[in-house]
């Protein structure tokens, strides 16, 4: 007994000292990106903070080195799937722009602040919340206008946040845009369908068989088919910068352990979210099409999310004052992330623009 005893003692202190060891490193990584995130510059801005939206308590970050400078809204894709443990990834649009990050209903900070009061999601409920937040954004900084970037999920918000109040934004960006899930799936499926035709892949042709075109009517058996015929096209610069956003939750500085464990909770409850939202939705190509407000895509050449094909089509039905459509070669659905030099060039000369038309309005 006395040796069973002393083994339990031991593997006890070894988990103790693994432990302290983990956190003590995780410290030291959390130490070396704060670094890299502080402004120091005088007019710079840096907040982080609970604004009041609608009666409940959502997170906001802003951040840039001249808070004078032209203010970006971003709003995330998901819809769970909150960027502001991320700062790292938009260091590159903060010396140019205000960046401001909103956690949006039942998606990160704003997520776990709300606890066991989640609200009932649904994309009007979402763009009203964002208006409420480009209007507080305003104020706070005295801008008169702001840039509106959607990704993904975040695109179809911003869409219906330009068609609610076109008067509060310069313009809208959309990458990595969802148009329509019917359509993206065909398109997908196709593509995975000529693939492995083309390459004589078996394999591949008997898992697209078994799944079947679609429609796929939830996203269980859409599920089936990114994991047997999509997941294998992911583009290598999407897989890196999933394995950094990855590495940047564990370690933002941001973020307690608890915090990190509530962020990944919420993408958890993502799939309901989709079931419920994105999959019964319209196709914008039907639905959203006349805008007061410049519109802008920018695409990843490779995207296997949101196919480029598709938002290309989109953007041929397109009405508005200006418009613009920007592909990025060689990348995948996380453009921002992986080619930000490159983004920032199509988004600083159609923003250009987009002032220039204003001024003569």
């Amino acid at each position: 007994m006395k040796i069973v005893r002393r083994i339990v003692l031991g593997l006890v202190a070894l988990i103790v000292l693994v432990t302290i060891a983990a956190v003590a490193y995780r410290a030291v990584i959390q130490h070396r990106i704060a670094n890299r995130l502080r402004i120091t510059s005088s007019n710079g801005i840096d907040e982080a903070k609970y604004i009041d939206v609608s009666g409940a308590q959502e997170w906001i970050t802003i951040r840039g080195q001249n808070r004078s400078n032209p203010v970006i809204l971003f709003l995330h894709g998901g819809p769970a799937e909150a960027n502001s443990p991320f700062a790292e990834l938009y260091l590159p649009f903060e010396k140019d722009y205000v960046f401001v990050q909103w956690d949006q209903p039942g998606a990160g900070m704003t997520y776990i602040k709300a606890d066991d009061h989640q609200p009932t999601l649904s994309l009007d409920g979402t763009a009203n919340d964002g208006i409420a937040v480009a209007e507080y954004v305003e104020n706070e900084l005295h801008q008169p206008k702001i840039i509106l970037v959607g990704q993904d999920w975040g695109g179809l918000v911003g869409i219906r946040m330009i068609k609610k109040r076109p008067d509060l934004f310069t313009a809208f960006v959309g990458t990595g845009q969802i148009v329509g899930m019917a359509g993206t799936q065909e398109v997908l499926y196709q593509s995975a369908l000529s693939h492995a035709t083309a390459s004589h892949d078996d394999k591949m042709l008997a898992a697209l068989k078994q799944v079947g075109p679609p429609p796929y009517p939830t996203l269980e058996k859409y599920g089936e088919f990114e994991d047997c015929c999509r997941n294998p096209f992911w583009p290598a610069d999407d897989v890196a910068a999933i394995k950094r956003m990855q590495g940047l939750l564990v370690f933002s500085p941001s973020l307690s352990i608890g915090e990190a464990h509530g962020w990944y909770e919420a993408l958890r409850t993502d799939e309901v979210k989709l079931d419920e939202i994105v999959n019964k939705m319209p196709d914008v190509r039907d639905t959203d099409t006349k805008f007061s407000v410049p519109v802008f895509f920018i695409q990843g050449e490779n995207d296997n999310v949101t196919p480029t094909s598709l938002v290309s089509d989109y953007f041929s039905k397109i009405q508005a004052p200006m418009k613009n459509f920007s592909i990025v070669p060689n990348a995948g659905h996380f453009v921002m992330w992986t080619h930000p030099a490159e983004f920032l060039k199509f988004l600083q000369d159609d923003v250009r623009q987009a002032g220039s038309v204003g001024e003569h309005n």
